[in-house]
Protein backbone atom coordinates (compact mmCIF):
# COMPACT_ATOMS: atom_id res chain seq x y z
CA UNK A 1 0.00 0.00 0.00
CA UNK A 2 1.33 2.75 -1.18
CA UNK A 3 0.89 6.23 1.63
CA UNK A 4 1.31 9.52 0.96
CA UNK A 5 1.12 11.91 3.82
CA UNK A 6 0.40 16.02 3.83
CA UNK A 7 0.40 17.59 7.11
CA UNK A 8 -0.81 21.12 7.88
CA UNK A 9 -1.99 21.53 11.89
CA UNK A 10 -3.54 17.79 11.27
CA UNK A 11 -2.09 15.15 8.89
CA UNK A 12 -3.54 13.64 6.00
CA UNK A 13 -3.01 10.46 4.18
CA UNK A 14 -3.62 9.43 0.78
CA UNK A 15 -3.59 5.46 -0.22
CA UNK A 16 -2.66 4.45 -3.56
CA UNK A 17 -3.78 7.86 -4.71
CA UNK A 18 -7.57 6.73 -4.08
CA UNK A 19 -8.59 7.29 -0.27
CA UNK A 20 -8.06 10.57 1.35
CA UNK A 21 -7.97 10.36 5.13
CA UNK A 22 -8.70 13.44 6.40
CA UNK A 23 -8.52 16.42 4.59
CA UNK A 24 -6.43 18.88 6.68
CA UNK A 25 -6.98 22.82 6.35
CA UNK A 26 -4.94 23.78 3.20
CA UNK A 27 -6.64 21.93 0.00
CA UNK A 28 -3.98 22.73 -1.99
CA UNK A 29 -1.69 19.43 -0.42
CA UNK A 30 -3.63 17.59 -2.66
CA UNK A 31 -2.91 19.23 -6.20
CA UNK A 32 -1.69 16.52 -8.68
CA UNK A 33 -3.61 13.82 -6.68
CA UNK A 34 -7.21 12.68 -7.25
CA UNK A 35 -8.73 10.83 -4.27
CA UNK A 36 -12.43 9.09 -5.16
CA UNK A 37 -13.40 9.21 -1.44
CA UNK A 38 -12.19 11.07 1.81
CA UNK A 39 -12.67 9.73 4.74
CA UNK A 40 -13.09 11.84 7.86
CA UNK A 41 -11.88 10.09 11.55
CA UNK A 42 -14.01 13.51 13.82
CA UNK A 43 -15.64 16.43 12.68
CA UNK A 44 -12.93 19.11 13.85
CA UNK A 45 -11.72 21.90 11.45
CA UNK A 46 -8.55 20.90 11.25
CA UNK A 47 -9.54 18.11 9.75
CA UNK A 48 -12.11 18.86 8.00
CA UNK A 49 -11.71 22.43 6.78
CA UNK A 50 -10.55 21.37 2.96
CA UNK A 51 -12.82 18.29 2.11
CA UNK A 52 -15.56 21.04 0.16
CA UNK A 53 -12.46 22.26 -1.76
CA UNK A 54 -11.18 18.79 -2.16
CA UNK A 55 -14.39 17.40 -3.52
CA UNK A 56 -14.57 20.11 -5.96
CA UNK A 57 -11.10 20.11 -7.75
CA UNK A 58 -11.59 15.86 -7.17
CA UNK A 59 -15.05 14.76 -7.16
CA UNK A 60 -14.60 12.71 -4.53
CA UNK A 61 -17.20 11.61 -2.29
CA UNK A 62 -16.84 12.01 1.75
CA UNK A 63 -17.60 9.29 4.44
CA UNK A 64 -18.00 10.55 8.33
CA UNK A 65 -19.17 8.41 11.29
CA UNK A 66 -23.21 9.46 11.73
CA UNK A 67 -22.84 10.69 14.71
CA UNK A 68 -20.30 13.49 14.07
CA UNK A 69 -22.09 14.14 10.64
CA UNK A 70 -24.59 16.16 12.39
CA UNK A 71 -21.46 18.41 13.76
CA UNK A 72 -20.51 19.31 10.72
CA UNK A 73 -21.42 22.66 10.15
CA UNK A 74 -21.64 23.79 14.12
CA UNK A 75 -18.63 26.24 14.42
CA UNK A 76 -18.36 25.38 18.27
CA UNK A 77 -19.15 21.23 17.72
CA UNK A 78 -16.38 21.42 14.80
CA UNK A 79 -13.72 23.48 17.18
CA UNK A 80 -13.77 26.32 14.21
CA UNK A 81 -13.95 28.91 16.73
CA UNK A 82 -10.59 27.45 17.75
CA UNK A 83 -9.29 28.83 14.37
CA UNK A 84 -11.32 32.16 14.42
CA UNK A 85 -12.96 30.54 11.84
CA UNK A 86 -16.39 29.25 10.46
CA UNK A 87 -16.96 25.26 9.96
CA UNK A 88 -17.35 24.45 5.73
CA UNK A 89 -20.70 22.95 4.73
CA UNK A 90 -19.83 19.54 4.17
CA UNK A 91 -22.74 16.82 3.03
CA UNK A 92 -21.37 13.41 3.59
CA UNK A 93 -22.11 10.67 0.85
CA UNK A 94 -21.69 7.83 3.27
CA UNK A 95 -22.62 7.96 6.57
CA UNK A 96 -20.59 5.27 8.85
CA UNK A 97 -21.16 3.52 12.10
CA UNK A 98 -18.44 1.17 12.74
CA UNK A 99 -17.85 -2.82 12.18
CA UNK A 100 -17.59 -1.93 8.39
CA UNK A 101 -14.75 -2.92 6.25
CA UNK A 102 -14.44 -0.75 2.83
CA UNK A 103 -13.07 -2.59 0.27
CA UNK A 104 -10.58 -1.15 -2.31
CA UNK A 105 -8.24 -1.89 -5.15
CA UNK A 106 -5.23 -3.86 -3.15
CA UNK A 107 -6.66 -2.81 0.36
CA UNK A 108 -9.53 -2.36 3.05
CA UNK A 109 -10.08 -0.62 6.20
CA UNK A 110 -11.85 -1.64 8.97
CA UNK A 111 -13.59 0.87 10.29
CA UNK A 112 -13.43 0.69 14.24
CA UNK A 113 -16.08 3.43 16.32
CA UNK A 114 -13.76 5.02 18.63
CA UNK A 115 -15.78 7.95 21.03
CA UNK A 116 -14.45 10.10 23.75
CA UNK A 117 -12.51 13.06 21.73
CA UNK A 118 -15.32 13.28 19.65
CA UNK A 119 -18.41 11.04 19.94
CA UNK A 120 -18.56 10.51 16.04
CA UNK A 121 -14.64 9.65 16.09
CA UNK A 122 -13.29 6.53 14.32
CA UNK A 123 -9.96 4.61 13.37
CA UNK A 124 -9.23 2.81 10.16
CA UNK A 125 -7.43 -0.28 10.30
CA UNK A 126 -5.88 -2.38 6.99
CA UNK A 127 -5.09 -5.57 8.30
CA UNK A 128 -2.67 -6.97 5.76
CA UNK A 129 -0.10 -4.02 6.06
CA UNK A 130 -1.45 -3.66 10.02
CA UNK A 131 -1.39 -0.13 9.56
CA UNK A 132 -4.23 2.15 12.32
CA UNK A 133 -4.85 5.03 11.04
CA UNK A 134 -5.72 6.75 14.89
CA UNK A 135 -6.97 10.01 13.73
CA UNK A 136 -7.25 11.87 17.65
CA UNK A 137 -8.01 8.91 19.67
CA UNK A 138 -4.46 7.82 20.10
CA UNK A 139 -1.00 9.27 19.56
CA UNK A 140 2.37 8.33 19.95
CA UNK A 141 4.28 8.03 22.73
CA UNK A 142 0.96 6.98 25.20
CA UNK A 143 -0.54 10.19 23.89
CA UNK A 144 -4.63 10.96 23.13
CA UNK A 145 -6.87 12.94 22.00
CA UNK A 146 -8.26 15.62 24.60
CA UNK A 147 -11.77 15.10 25.62
CA UNK A 148 -12.55 18.50 26.18
CA UNK A 149 -14.58 19.43 22.86
CA UNK A 150 -17.62 17.35 22.79
CA UNK A 151 -16.01 14.40 24.07
CA UNK A 152 -15.75 12.17 27.25
CA UNK A 153 -12.57 10.67 29.55
CA UNK A 154 -14.46 7.31 29.90
CA UNK A 155 -15.33 6.78 26.39
CA UNK A 156 -11.83 7.56 24.92
CA UNK A 157 -10.58 5.17 27.61
CA UNK A 158 -12.65 2.37 26.42
CA UNK A 159 -11.95 3.22 22.47
CA UNK A 160 -7.93 3.01 23.28
CA UNK A 161 -9.00 0.16 25.20
CA UNK A 162 -10.40 -1.49 22.07
CA UNK A 163 -7.58 -0.55 20.09
CA UNK A 164 -5.57 -2.60 22.29
CA UNK A 165 -6.54 -6.11 20.73
CA UNK A 166 -5.55 -5.00 17.51
CA UNK A 167 -1.84 -6.17 16.26
CA UNK A 168 -0.72 -2.67 15.00
CA UNK A 169 2.84 -2.59 13.22
CA UNK A 170 2.18 0.75 12.27
CA UNK A 171 0.46 4.44 13.26
CA UNK A 172 -0.70 7.24 11.11
CA UNK A 173 -2.04 9.15 13.93
CA UNK A 174 -3.89 12.50 12.73
CA UNK A 175 -1.19 14.61 14.43
CA UNK A 176 2.29 14.09 15.36
CA UNK A 177 4.67 11.69 13.66
CA UNK A 178 4.14 8.46 11.93
CA UNK A 179 5.46 5.37 14.43
CA UNK A 180 6.34 1.72 13.80
CA UNK A 181 8.15 1.15 17.49
CA UNK A 182 6.67 -1.23 19.60
CA UNK A 183 3.35 0.05 18.69
CA UNK A 184 0.87 -2.45 21.25
CA UNK A 185 3.04 -0.96 24.03
CA UNK A 186 2.27 2.63 22.79
CA UNK A 187 -1.31 2.51 22.67
CA UNK A 188 -1.33 0.27 26.06
CA UNK A 189 0.56 3.46 27.92
CA UNK A 190 -2.14 5.76 26.38
CA UNK A 191 -4.81 3.68 27.66
CA UNK A 192 -2.87 3.82 30.98
CA UNK A 193 -2.61 7.36 31.16
CA UNK A 194 -6.47 7.69 29.97
CA UNK A 195 -7.64 5.40 32.97
CA UNK A 196 -5.56 7.60 35.31
CA UNK A 197 -7.61 10.58 33.81
CA UNK A 198 -10.74 8.73 34.73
Amino acid sequence: MQIHRFSQYANAYLLNETVLIDAGINPVVIEGHDPELIILTHCHFDHTCAAPAIVEMTGAKIAVHEADAVLLGDDRATAAVMFGEHAPHIAPDLLLRGGETLEFDGFALDVIHTPGHTQGGICLYEPETRSLFSGDTVFPDGGMGRYDLGGNISDLARSIELLTSLDVAVMYPGHMGVTDVDVPAQIRLSLDRARMLM
